[in-house]
């Protein structure tokens, strides 16, 4: 028998792929999951990090339907202070530029709401010799809709009749 748990509510992954895509494409470098950064060869390159995923934006919003918050980390790793300084700071750039933002709102339903300033962050135990770590987190919006197989009963037929009974 199957369960109404057998099937994902919502693919982070899938969700997440058409930012990935833009950053790689913006980057021109390896993008790669925070959990991955030891199967990377060689800087530069980029991961990224939920920190926060399905927030609601708006306080009616329920867990199977509306709009929802992310925090996502990005951190951008290279051998040369500049050119991992010049690589993040163009990246938060591009992410919030208009037409950017346009292009992952119309193909891939995601807003970007807003950017931290970037700023060098530290990382230990890398699987590399020295470099140098920049990013920033990014805010973004998506829609997210879960329709449960209970069916919800909105009246019952003849359990609120109105007119008085006789008596």
């Amino acid at each position: 028998m199957s369960q109404p748990f057998n099937k994902k509510t919502l693919d982070f992954e899938e969700k997440l792929a058409p930012l990935v895509g833009v950053i790689g494409k913006i980057t021109g470098c390896e993008v790669v999951p925070n959990a991955q950064i030891a199967q990377v060869k060689q800087p530069p390159f980029v991961t990224y990090f939920p920190l926060t995923f399905d927030d609601p934006v708006f306080s009616d919003a329920t867990a199977n339907d509306g709009t929802f918050e992310a925090v996502i980390s990005i951190d951008v790793f290279a051998k040369v202070m500049g050119q991992g300084m010049q690589i993040c700071g163009d990246l938060r750039t591009y992410l919030l530029d208009p037409y950017v933002r346009q292009l992952l709102r119309t193909n891939a339903g995601i807003t970007i709401q807003k950017a931290t300033p970037a700023r060098s962050r530290s990382l230990t135990d890398l699987p590399f010799s020295a470099v140098y770590h920049h990013g920033f987190d990014l805010t973004i919006q998506y829609y997210r809709h879960y329709t449960s197989p209970i069916d919800v009963i909105s009246a019952v037929e003849g359990f609120f009749n109105t007119q008085k009974e006789d008596e």
